[in-house]
């Protein structure tokens, strides 16, 4: 698991961890019963306080995405799929909402919006199918 963060983003670096978490979740790359690196070695590789890893794997928790076993680790719970979708949905949204208010800026109507957004959708799903050496119709 590869997770990043950026001190200069306005976001909590915590926040970018639970974010990140909870996409690869969301996505698949974090599956229920996978363990997640320790405390220690992200806040190694990140070079961050140990506490600002612990706080998002602990906030985590208290959402139910991750698991605690003492002295085994920290896993990913096995209700995480359903939610990972959800969390999903809401990061798409969110993201969309971030989009819509930059096309209202640009002064594109919803029809152009809705037409952006369908493309976008339609290459992602292309490329994906061709990263897995499917068809690339959709």
């Amino acid at each position: 698991m590869y997770v990043t963060a950026d001190p200069k983003s306005s976001m909590p670096l915590n926040d970018q961890i639970k974010e990140q978490i909870r996409l690869a979740v969301a996505t698949g790359i974090l599956r229920p019963g996978d363990q997640l690196p320790t405390v220690r070695e992200v806040a190694g590789r990140l070079r961050l306080n140990p506490n600002t890893v612990a706080r998002a794997y602990r906030e985590l928790q208290m959402e139910g995405l991750l698991t605690s076993r003492q002295g085994s680790g920290t896993f990913v719970s096995e209700n995480a799929k359903a939610m990972g979708e959800e969390e999903g949905r809401r990061l798409v949204a969110e993201r969309l909402r971030k989009a819509s208010g930059l096309a209202a800026d640009l002064g594109l109507d919803q029809k152009e919006f809705a037409a952006l957004a369908e493309r976008a959708l339609r290459e992602a799903v292309n490329g994906r199918k061709k990263a897995e050496g499917g068809s690339d119709d959709a």
